[in-house]
């Protein structure tokens, strides 16, 4: 049993996710004791030590398969017409025979003395090879990471196209305008064999528009929600969790943080309550650390922002809290999991719809504060305060939302293995037996 991921987040600079990631190799390997696994990264080394085992395919064959033209820069001295031609041609060639326009490709650049010459012959055959093709979670198909999704949707492509089952497990989806987004989503994504998703509203509803039979379609939260409830501390913690996230598909920026710091640092007094800084982003150019050291700067010298690529780290960390106040979805998501209730800062529609989702899963468990009102300090602290207050109160039914998104979760992981124990048949695939560990939970 050999199974391709393509998850849409290549530098494993993103705790939640790799946790993601991580929940559906422990899922697949209990599904699928003897399965090898192979996963597109541009990090392969980073990769590797968060989830050893797997074989890393670079990104850059796919990325040379898609938009290398064989004959690159010739093309651009011979007539409009003729280029016209050789494109339609080369579409085919993609199209009918993806082995030989890589190698092609592989060629061309091995003359040119590029380095990874080989990486679209190996993006190639790991899809030949594949027996199931997945995209785990990582929220990309949205405007935001339209580059991303449509890279996700060609992999995809390639393997329907072969016949392979396809899934797309703990997805987020929308919103979405771009017209050459919502095309592609609208061709590949109807045949896909099984869609999780995790959230039940506009998840769902922008799929049945393009198309997804609703039966295709399962509603089981997020995939890392069964690692984050196994580290649930037996009581509440005494510290305030934050997390802040200043990107532009956030909707936020510096001016921001002025008015966030003195609301958290207000609020925190008011409870006598430590901050824990909770980063999920790492990337150079949108790192919640930068973001969060400038929010709990001046508070009290044990909010120094630990550095959290582990998932685990950053879930030990969130345990430690009573309340959790974040901009990124996976320190909610972290924090709901354990019992934790959530204060959440929208300032866009892609976080609006994201927290709106977490709400839905969790009921009474996530206060939502938008950042574009008035009187924010006072809104957010009003929130942080209740929160706290309330959270005793809110705990057990939040670990039961938890409970019963495990077992949805673990459900559509086994309807996925039945899915492809049938489609293997008439190919004679080797599939192993699943091991018994993805039995419904008991919820206490």
């Amino acid at each position: 049993m050999r199974i391709l991921i393509d998850s849409g987040s290549y530098h494993a600079l993103n705790a939640g996710d790799v946790a993601m990631l991580q929940a559906a190799l422990e899922r697949f390997s209990i599904l699928w004791p003897r399965a090898t696994v192979s996963v597109i990264t541009n990090a392969p080394r980073a990769l590797v030590a968060g989830c050893p085992g797997i074989t890393p395919i670079p990104l850059s064959g796919r990325v040379a398969w898609v938009t290398n033209r064989v004959l690159g820069r010739m093309e651009q001295r011979l007539p409009a017409s003729t280029q016209a031609l050789l494109a339609t041609v080369e579409e085919r060639l993609r199209a009918q025979w993806p082995m030989l326009s890589s190698t092609l490709i592989a060629v061309k650049h091995a003359v040119a003395l590029r380095g990874g010459w080989t990486a679209p012959i190996r993006y190639i055959q790991a899809l030949r090879r594949a027996d199931l093709v997945v995209g785990t979670g990582a929220g990309v198909f949205t405007d935001a990471f339209a580059e991303n999704a449509l890279g996700v949707l060609t992999t995809i492509e390639l393997a329907q196209r072969r016949g392979t089952p396809t899934a797309l497990l703990g997805q987020g989806f929308g919103p979405v305008s771009d017209p050459v987004l919502l095309a592609r989503m609208a061709v590949v994504l109807p045949r896909v064999d099984l869609i999780s998703v995790r959230e039940p509203t506009e998840s769902v509803r922008l799929l049945r528009c393009l198309g997804v039979p609703a039966d295709r379609i399962v509603v089981t939260g997020d995939d890392a929600i069964e690692m984050v409830h196994q580290r649930a501390r037996p009581e509440l913690g005494s510290a305030i969790g934050v997390n802040v996230r200043v990107a532009g598909y956030a909707g936020t920026n510096a001016e921001m943080i002025e008015r966030l710091r003195p609301a958290i640092h207000h609020a925190a007094g008011l409870r006598a309550a430590p901050l824990v800084p909770i980063p999920i982003a790492h990337h150079p150019d949108c790192h919640d650390g930068v973001a969060i050291r400038e929010v709990v700067s001046g508070h009290d010298r044990s909010a120094a922002v630990p550095h959290l690529m582990n998932p685990a780290a950053a879930m030990s960390e969130v345990s430690r809290c009573r309340v959790v106040v974040t901009g990124s979805y996976h320190a909610a998501v972290f924090a709901l999991g354990q019992g934790i209730p959530v204060v959440a800062l929208v300032a866009s529609p892609y976080y609006a719809q994201k927290f709106a989702g977490v709400a839905d899963l969790f009921p009474g468990g996530c206060r939502t504060i938008a950042l574009d009102g008035g009187q924010i300090r006072q809104r957010i602290e009003q929130a942080i305060v209740h929160a706290w207050d309330d959270a005793p109160n809110v705990r057990e039914s939040l670990l039961q939302s938890a409970s019963r998104q495990i077992d949805r979760g673990r459900e559509a992981y086994r309807r996925l293995h039945a899915l492809v124990t049938r489609a293997a048949a008439p190919r004679r695939v080797e599939i192993d037996e699943p091991r018994q560990d993805l039995a419904p939970s008991r919820v206490e």
